[in-house]
């Protein structure tokens, strides 16, 4: 097993967790090759941010550390501040949603409604099994890859500042409905050994009979998408139904 859990955020191996998305990027993962997004490239422009508590504390450590000097205060915040923003190119993440049912929000948020789109169905203990070594060089050490759950907290209130990665297992509050596990690698010291980093995401090898449980054609989807769907799982030899969604399903009066 490749993915250690976080600690502090662990989550139990039985968990269902749910991959959404295009039918082209299927065809890559379907290739044995999973997509970690570099935390920049996120809409959420507070990935990585701290909480204003956190925020507060630094300020009071600047006064502590240069308690006659407002100039070196500032100096040493603005480090701080930069050297942890940095770190939004260097954390690779993929996101995966927890549920045990489908999400109509989470198919119009991430698919934007394209009959096209898939979700892949999965557990946080094949997840974790499913993924393979890292190295941004064959000649270079592993890459520790940790998996967590994403705790939402109130940025006005929590303080949350603990070791880097941290920053990137929260979120704001007003996520929560994402009910996000996430799959993250720090590059930050083959940064500081001199490595050059990708700018932006990274591909880690998995191994897809293990990872994927099923495969849910969009709510929108025609009979013709599904059909290309099941051809393009048939085709690459994975285990699992590829099934409609329930969304599609007729009511009863």
């Amino acid at each position: 097993m490749t993915g250690r859990d976080l600690p502090g955020y662990a989550v139990d191996d039985d968990t269902v967790i749910w991959r959404y998305m295009s039918r082209d990027r299927i065809r890559g993962l379907l290739g044995g090759h999973l997509y970690f997004a570099a935390a920049h490239q996120f809409d959420d422009a507070f990935e990585g941010a701290i909480t204003d508590g956190a925020q507060r504390r630094r300020v009071a450590e600047a006064a502590r550390l240069f308690p006659n000097d407002l100039d070196d205060q500032s100096h040493w915040l603005r480090q701080l501040s930069t050297a942890f923003e940095q770190l939004r190119h260097l954390t690779k993440i993929n996101c995966w949603h927890m549920s045990r049912y489908e999400n109509v929000a989470m198919w119009e948020r991430y698919t934007r409604s394209s009959p096209a789109a898939v979700a892949v169905v999965s557990t946080v203990g094949a997840l974790k099994r499913s993924l393979g070594e890292f190295r941004l060089q064959p000649t270079f050490g592993t890459e520790t890859i940790y998996v967590g759950e994403v705790k939402y907290v109130d940025y006005l209130v929590e303080v949350g500042e603990g070791f880097m990665l941290e920053a990137f297992f929260r979120k704001r509050v007003e996520y929560r409905d994402e009910a996000e596990v996430r799959v993250a690698l720090s590059l930050r010291m083959a940064e500081e050994f001199g490595v050059a980093v990708p700018a932006d995401g990274v591909f880690v090898d998995v191994d897809v009979a293990s990872l994927f449980s099923r495969v849910i054609a969009s709510p929108w989807a025609t009979a013709t998408d599904v059909g290309i769907l099941r051809d393009i799982v048939g085709a690459a030899g994975v285990p699992g139904a590829v099934g409609e969604s329930a969304l599609v399903r007729r009511p009863t009066y």
